[in-house]
């Protein structure tokens, strides 16, 4: 669906300027929302323009982002089975198509208030994160331009995303020649306060040997673990099953 370079376009944008986005924009943006909605159980995203509430007043907030007003409510009822993996893996699709139309997007899981959002929500719905978008400013808030530092200063090789050695790294680059490709896209997903949990692994079952993905804490990195998920399928074109250690079938 993307290649390996339109996923490491994404980069993580805190400041926006105050450009509303076009009507062609907004129809796009629409229709992959409710796409998403119409084809997956239990997601609600709610598409959200012109709307500062979230962020505005917000001491917690300050200097970590600028200018939003844009935002993809990503609500979710928890009571269907792997709704917060399900919810990234989607979220990281919506993202995609956002950065497809030249727009800048950020995950946003604590620095918002949920109750000045303009969502409508059920009473057995949860609004896990927000999905920021929209025109990026040139500059960057003070305190993203540390995190990006810090992001900057802890960059991983990619084997590091591998659950396995060095040597049995390359042992599976041996069998699954596309693996380094879905590894390397799994290293430039997004990911909640630079954790990057995921790990990719080849496991065997009785069905022989498979590609897996999985989180040490599947309840904290859930939706880290579909962002990644997602950046893998996309990068090398298969499916995964859901669930932490879900197999990936390769198309």
């Amino acid at each position: 669906m993307y290649t390996l370079k339109e996923l490491r376009e994404r980069k993580s944008v805190r400041g926006y300027t105050d450009e509303s986005l076009s009507e062609s924009i907004r129809n796009t943006l629409n229709a992959e929302a409710t796409f998403i909605n119409s084809h997956e159980a239990g997601l609600n995203f709610q598409v959200r323009y012109d709307d500062t509430d979230p962020f505005r007043g917000l001491t917690r907030s300050y200097g970590m982002f600028r200018g939003v007003r844009n935002y993809l409510a990503v609500v979710i009822d928890s009571t269907f089975e792997f709704a917060l993996e399900r919810a990234g893996y989607f979220a990281e699709g919506y993202v995609m198509k956002a950065v497809s139309l030249g727009l800048g997007t950020c995950f946003v899981g604590g620095t918002f208030s949920r109750s000045s959002t303009d969502v409508r929500m059920e009473v057995y719905e949860k609004l896990p994160f927000l999905v920021a978008f929209g025109h990026a400013a040139a500059g960057a808030p003070l305190i993203a331009r540390i995190g990006a530092a810090v992001a900057h200063r802890k960059n991983m090789d990619e084997s590091r995303f591998f659950g396995g050695s060095v040597r049995e790294y390359a042992e599976a680059l041996r069998k699954y020649p596309w693996l380094q490709k879905g590894i390397r896209a799994v290293a430039c997903a997004p990911s909640a306060l630079n954790a990057r949990p995921v790990r990719i692994y080849v496991e065997s079952d009785d069905d022989g040997l498979h590609v897996t993905a999985r989180v040490d804490d599947y309840e904290k990195n859930a939706v880290d673990l579909g962002i990644a998920k997602f950046n893998f399928a996309a990068a090398v074109g298969g499916e995964w099953e859901w669930g932490n250690g879900g197999k990936f079938l390769p198309w």
